[in-house]
């Protein structure tokens, strides 16, 4: 028996991820995991229902992906309504050094990813209008008022 027909399918258990939607957008989720100040760094996971697609943006510094379930898609920032340009199962790891513009999708099945974002100059990422000039910018503050939302949100689910 091969390896590949070895393993079993399994889907993650997200059971105890209170996930926070993405204000405005319908079937995208995020999860805070770590926002470290000092090394400039954002731990965090998102989770996309399938074929639901984020805005266009620009990471600024290094980013590490790993895709946890279902296909993670990468889109051109540019060309609204192009076909992928990678479609990763889960199980891909990727990465990229910074300055890259995109959209980011899940496939049919919808997409849980775990992303690991360097800061520059307190900056993550940028959130891209139209013509793919800068209409947001999303620092390190904005992810420590995230885990504050969630922390809030987990509390009040408990209560």
């Amino acid at each position: 028996m091969s390896m590949a027909a070895e393993k079993a399918s399994y889907r993650f258990d997200d059971r105890a991820i209170v996930w926070c939607p993405f204000p405005g957008f319908e079937g995208l989720w995020y999860f805070v995991l770590d926002v470290d100040g000092g090394g400039g760094q954002v731990d965090m996971l998102m989770r996309f229902a399938p074929h639901v697609k984020c805005v266009p943006h620009r990471h600024v510094g290094p980013t590490r992906t790993l895709v946890i379930e279902g296909e993670h898609r990468i889109y051109p920032a540019a060309a609204s309504g192009a076909a992928p340009e990678d479609r990763r199962p889960a199980g891909t790891f990727s990465r990229n050094d910074g300055d890259e513009a995109h959209v980011e999708g899940g496939g049919p099945d919808g997409a849980v990813i775990l992303l690991s974002m360097r800061a520059v100059d307190g900056v993550v990422y940028e959130i891209l209008n139209e013509d793919l000039g800068v209409d947001r910018i999303i620092s390190l503050d904005d992810f420590r008022r995230g885990i504050e939302k969630q922390r809030l949100e987990r509390e009040a689910a408990a209560a």
